[in-house]
């Protein structure tokens, strides 16, 4: 499978989850985790500490941010900067990460439904890219952690 196919069948798959469960599965954060997974996969940004880790580091941190009462562009500017800093602190840096920050900081979501939504859908993009890289006997994951 070309990337440009993995992508799209991850997509459908998160697709398909969101119309089973009723909700809002394919966000912007992670059809641009599908791209750099699918295109990249040996990438450091693609495995699955990063894609995983680097998501649930930014609801954490938004999260909090959004907890302390802050909310709005400003404090979606603060939460991606924090996001990112702390991502490369305990290295799961991955830029589609920072987007779920604003995404969170800008619209409010509540956390018990966001973030599991989050991981279902990011564990799915990593599973997809496994078994394609399966089928084309190519390596990936790459690393775990």
């Amino acid at each position: 499978m070309s990337a440009a196919v993995t992508t799209s069948l991850g997509l459908a798959v998160l697709v398909a989850v969101g119309t089973l469960t009723h909700q809002t599965v394919l966000i912007p954060p992670l059809a641009a985790t599908t791209a750099i997974i699918t295109a990249t996969p040996e990438s450091p940004l693609a495995q699955p500490r990063h894609v995983i880790g680097g998501h649930l580091l930014s609801c954490l941190v938004s999260f909090g941010i959004l907890a302390l009462g802050w909310h709005g562009p400003w404090a979606a500017a603060v939460a991606c900067g924090a996001a990112c800093g702390f991502a490369l602190v305990v290295k799961t840096a991955h830029p589609p990460a920072m987007a779920t920050a604003v995404m969170i900081m800008l619209t409010g979501p509540p956390a018990g439904r966001f973030v599991p939504l989050l991981v279902v859908g990011a564990v799915l993009l990593v599973l997809v890219q496994m078994v394609s890289s399966r089928l084309r006997r190519e390596v990936y994951p790459t690393s775990w952690w």
